[in-house]
């Protein structure tokens, strides 16, 4: 993803065109993948599909690794990503329960608040995972020089809509996907998997729970304990509250727990030989789920976890900034701001994808206007007011 995407004929990124939704499958195709599935079990036929989906090359011939227009589908590997073949994960938590959405604007999928890319080294096994902490002030994709929280990309892309893109839910993810690219440099994203924290909380329980230490002790802004400090075995709903949770502590604490516990919840996964279940396990998130991997990509990949990544060759990355309170260009009213240290974030761009990136000028904040003043700059940022995202952005 990025690289001038939108200069397609049909105006769309190419990562969107290749979009599924899960329930979007018919029965005889679910039929089909449970065969396929089966398949793996029986004989010489299972073998030669299992060693087809060990073929990353194969399963992957077709992406654009440049997230440029290539004709030849053969890009250069070495030029591409210093010769490393890197496939790059976005991986997108949105907070949209049935009560939340409900409340607020009808047909709105909830602010992104995990923006993760998981860098997949199909060569070495070697994972890195970049967290963009939620309350990061970075350009939001197709608004100009308009600058907003990163998870309030989506709803960006949700109201203000997309050339040649007519759902509004898929306007959404195309902002939000390319926001967290052109925070990266224009690194591109290959796929990704949005999921709402509902199907996470399903996930977990799916798969039979997670051993966690949590820390310290979560509770809710009324002081109700939600997770008791200590090593236990977190169900779906603990699982959701730890990882939503950053009473107490900065969004980037909150990036960095919520990258530490799945880290732990991939080990004992991979132990207990569940990895290879994650494409039936996607099957069942019929609603809380949108990827553009096909299910033939789910289960390479699930393979590939299972024989070629273990918990050590994971690395675990947060942007760096730090937090100042502010206004921006249309809400000048004070509210905090993670301002990304970019020196550093350019450095980890290059150590990670080998692409030298122009770190650019310091952001900064406007000093907030007293409420009896009128606002100096009308018209600054999108078109949508900005105080229908007041609420959101004050929430935990």
């Amino acid at each position: 993803m990025g690289g001038g995407a939108l200069e397609q004929t049909d105006k769309r990124p190419e990562i969107i065109k290749k979009t599924w939704r899960l329930r979007s499958l018919s029965k005889l195709k679910k039929i089909a993948i449970i065969v396929i599935i089966i398949s793996l079990c029986l004989g010489s036929a299972g073998a030669l599909y299992l060693r087809r989906l060990s073929d990353m090359d194969t399963v992957f011939k077709n992406i654009d690794w440049t997230g440029e227009d290539n004709e030849t589908n053969s890009p250069d590997m070495n030029a591409a990503f210093s010769g490393q073949k890197i496939i790059n994960i976005a991986l997108l938590g949105h907070d949209s329960n049935d009560a939340r959405v409900k409340k607020r604007l009808k047909g709105y999928t909830g602010l992104v608040d995990a923006n993760m890319v998981a860098a997949v080294n199909i060569e070495t096994g070697e994972v890195n995972i970049v967290s963009i902490p939620r309350d990061s002030l970075v350009p939001i994709y197709n608004q100009g020089k308009y600058k907003d929280k990163i998870n309030s990309a989506n709803y960006w892309g949700w109201s203000n809509g997309l050339p040649g893109v007519e759902d509004k839910v898929e306007a959404g993810l195309i902002t939000q996907v390319e926001t967290i690219s052109k925070v990266l440099g224009g690194v591109p994203i290959h796929f990704y998997v949005s999921v709402d924290m509902e199907a996470v909380k399903e996930i977990v329980d799916i798969m039979g729970g997670v051993w966690y230490d949590v820390p310290k002790d979560v509770t809710d802004w009324n002081g109700r304990l939600l997770v008791g400090k200590g090593y236990q075995k977190l169900d779906g709903l603990k699982f959701m509250y730890f990882i939503r949770s950053r009473k107490g502590s900065s969004d980037r604490v909150r990036a960095a727990n919520q990258q530490a516990i799945l880290k732990a919840a991939f080990s004992q996964f991979k132990q207990a030989n569940k990895l290879i279940y994650a494409p039936q396990v996607f099957l069942g998130m019929t609603r809380n789920v949108r990827t553009n991997l096909s299910i033939e990509q789910i289960l390479a990949l699930a393979r590939f976890a299972t024989q070629k990544i273990d918990s050590d060759s994971i690395s675990n990355n947060t942007l760096a900034g730090r937090y100042e309170s502010g206004g921006i260009p249309g809400r000048r009213e004070s509210l905090p701001y993670y301002l990304l240290d970019h020196p550093k974030r350019v450095k980890l761009v290059e150590n990670i994808w080998g692409k030298v990136v122009e770190p650019g000028p310091p952001d900064t904040l406007l000093p907030p206007l007293k409420k009896e003043d009128p606002e100096t700059e009308p018209g600054a940022g999108p078109s949508d007011e900005p105080s229908e995202l007041e609420d959101f952005l004050l929430e935990p």
